[in-house]
């Protein structure tokens, strides 16, 4: 998947100049607006008591990085499906797609010049299916308390908003979602 700043008009293939950077451009030649947006993901907390399910990513250089189960979505797919769909390739997990509750929703750069918009997703435990194992992009998933998580030395992706970088935000966020739903 590419999602990089636009070079060029889509319509005629002309110049373009930012206009707002790095959302618009305007074509230098017929004028018209070319929009730089973020691509759409969803990620899944599955909370367990006091414990959050996370993938090991293979993240070059970096060892012992995990994150919630997630990624982008597909052309044509809603997001509670994608997160459902991830949730199952990631984990083996299945879990019907009205039972995840919205918790936050927030855009930023996930890695340069590459912009996200996130929805995060929150399910129990107990709503889900299925035996729990790596699926082919992690390279392991388990679940993990905060304490164990900070004890451990581990660390959350890089690739996520730095105030959603701590165990304990998810499980909060999530908690609250599922005692309001």
């Amino acid at each position: 998947m590419t999602n990089k700043p636009p070079e060029y008009c889509p319509h005629c293939g002309g110049e373009l100049a930012a206009v707002d950077p790095p959302t618009a451009h305007r074509c230098e030649d017929c004028e018209e607006f070319a929009f730089y947006n973020p691509t759409p993901a969803a990620r899944v907390a599955v909370v367990d008591g006091d414990e959050l399910l996370l993938c090991e990513v293979g993240v070059p250089g970096v060892a012992n990085t995990w994150e919630t189960p997630g990624g982008r979505l597909e052309a044509d797919e809603d997001p509670p499906v994608a997160a459902a769909r991830e949730l199952r390739e990631e984990t083996g997990l299945t879990v019907d797609p009205d039972a995840l509750v919205m918790f936050d929703a927030r855009s930023y750069e996930s890695v340069p010049d590459q912009y996200t918009t996130r929805l995060c997703y929150a399910v129990d435990r107990a709503a889900t299916e299925g035996q729990l194992r790596a699926g082919a992009e992690p390279d392991g998933v388990r679940f993990w308390s905060a304490d164990s998580f900070a004890d451990s030395g581990a660390t959350l992706s890089d690739r996520q908003p730095a105030a959603t970088r701590e165990v304990s935000w998810w499980l909060e966020g999530a908690r609250a979602a599922l005692d309001e739903s």
